[in-house]
């Protein structure tokens, strides 16, 4: 996994210093050092490690600062706050879109320009730092925004390009103090991106029956209920409407209130290995606490990149025959969907899984799940039964889809 470094010009940097022993007038001392080395502590050396649940950036921040995720239909975007005089302050914003497209000289031009800050209501102007001084084409600007409540916020807004992805960051620089400029700089300075993270980003918001949906990884069939133990289910698929193959397909949801503030949050990863352009595969994000009281909405975000690494062993339906397969229900009640598979493809298979949604009549996904045959591998022709059992549904089961896969062997 390949990852760049920023190079920004907001940099303190600590110098080091070569101090000569100073000679008297007997002479220096045998035991007398030569050379003194004054080291400084590097300004993140009580930082904490931070990456976000899509792996797209990274960054080092001190431990009492706080990551908060905002909803951006294109893109992600996080806010960090700091507990200054009682007060908590939002010091830091990263913006990261995916562009699709190798960030060139034009591309990026094209991406700052569209992210120039609005003029300002209070008649501020922005002004742009000589671009000189930002020797690796970044931006830099500086301006003031104002805001509703918190009123007039100065802000330098660093915008940078690295492989398809524009990043923004937005340090808030009102009333600061040495020290806090100090931690600032520092962390703006840990900031990388990872090119190989996070090449589709898709989001849906449902809230009050009304749903809304962005992005290059569509979803349908979505459902929202809770089990008979309590667990609160978040159950639909996730559908590849790109031309290419995809991997390490990332599922996030998120509850919110009706403020907009986070309450839960469930993550997975899709159980198809590669999705190809047009594929669909289901998921069920579990929340085992249950849904919170407050809870009004819920978000839903898919991330995942080009299919490279995985392609290599993958051994997808095509490879697989179903045979009599069926649903019933088993003495306790417990609906199962049972038959037969063959390996049919030319290579023998291992990690052999069964993947079933269940569907109700309004094409709402109720159940998904996902198992691994008994044996651990399957050569050329044969076959085994299986058997995938489901103990709640989230509304009648009308149909069911059926989905074979595995990995090549000694790919």
């Amino acid at each position: 996994m390949s990852t760049s470094r920023s190079r920004w010009s907001l940099v303190w940097a600590g110098l080091l210093a070569l101090v000569l022993a100073a000679c008297g007038t007997g002479g220096a001392k045998i035991d007398d050092p030569l050379i003194l080395v004054a080291t400084s502590v590097p300004p993140d050396a009580n930082f904490i490690d931070y990456t976000h649940p899509s792996g797209v950036f990274s960054l080092r921040l001190p431990p009492d600062w706080i990551a908060g995720d905002l909803p951006d239909p294109n893109g992600v975007r996080v806010q960090f706050t700091t507990i200054e005089d009682s007060q908590a302050v939002t010091r830091l914003s990263v913006y990261v879109v995916n562009t699709g497209q190798p960030m060139t000289a034009e591309a990026f031009a094209q991406a700052a320009n569209a992210y120039q800050p609005p003029d300002d209501v209070a008649g501020y102007e922005w002004a742009e730092i000589e671009r000189a001084a930002q020797r690796d084409g970044s931006r830099r600007i500086t301006g003031v925004r104002t805001y509703p409540v918190l009123g007039p916020r100065s802000l330098n807004i660093f915008l940078q390009g690295d492989g398809a992805f524009f990043s923004a960051l937005e340090a808030d620089v009102t009333g600061i103090d040495a020290a806090t400029s100090e931690q600032l700089a520092a962390v703006i300075n840990t900031f990388r991106i990872n090119r190989d993270a996070d090449l589709t980003i898709g989001t849906v918001q449902q809230a009050a029956g009304v749903t809304s949906y962005t992005g290059v990884i569509g979803f349908d069939g979505y459902l929202a209920w809770t089990d008979s133990s309590g667990t609160f289910h978040l159950t639909g698929q996730a559908v590849n409407t790109t031309s290419q193959a995809i991997e390490a397909v990332r599922l996030s949801g998120v509850l919110y209130d009706n403020q907009g503030r986070r309450l839960a949050e469930q993550s997975d990863i899709l159980p198809l290995d590669v999705l190809g352009p047009g594929e669909a595969a289901p998921f069920d994000l579990r929340f085992e606490g249950g849904k919170p009281a407050t809870a009004v909405r819920y978000e839903l975000n898919v991330a995942g990149r080009q299919a490279d690494y995985a392609l290599q062993t993958y051994y997808g339906p095509d490879n697989f025959a179903v045979a009599n397969d069926r649903a019933v229900y088993n003495d306790r009640g417990t609906l199962v969907i049972q038959g037969e598979l063959a390996n049919t493809g030319p290579r023998a298979a291992t990690a052999v899984k069964i993947v079933v949604t269940i569907w109700d009549d309004r094409g709402h996904v109720v159940a998904t799940e996902t198992v691994f045959v008994a044996r651990p591998q399957l050569v050329p022709q044969e076959a085994v039964a299986f058997e995938v059992p489901f103990y709640d549904l989230g509304g009648p089961a009308v149909t069911y889809t059926l989905t074979v896969l595995g990995t090549a062997a000694g790919g």
